[in-house]
């Protein structure tokens, strides 16, 4: 969990990105490759990602891509709003 976020914000945070993959177009899909579904995503470039992309994009560093998991990782409430200004 990100620290000093309460479960209840961390699933406010957690809707707040399923939002953002139902609501824009070509967001429920990989944005490198195009694979449908993507569970990963780099917030500070607001893009979502497959597991091998985002596999790719950790190896590019975090000064690049800070990549996230959309179900095994905490995400602030910054970090999802720079993902959605970023679409």
């Amino acid at each position: 969990m990100v620290a000093g976020i309460s479960k209840r914000q961390q699933s406010r945070n957690e809707r707040a990105l399923q939002d953002l993959i139902r609501s824009v177009p070509g967001n429920d899909r990989c944005a490198d490759c195009h694979a449908m579904n993507p569970g990963w995503a780099s917030w500070n470039l607001g893009i979502f990602l497959c597991m091998r992309c985002a596999a790719l994009h950790r190896k590019m560093g975090t000064h690049i891509s800070k990549v996230k998991s959309l179900s095994m990782d905490s995400w602030s409430s910054e970090q999802v709003d720079v993902s959605d200004i970023a679409t």
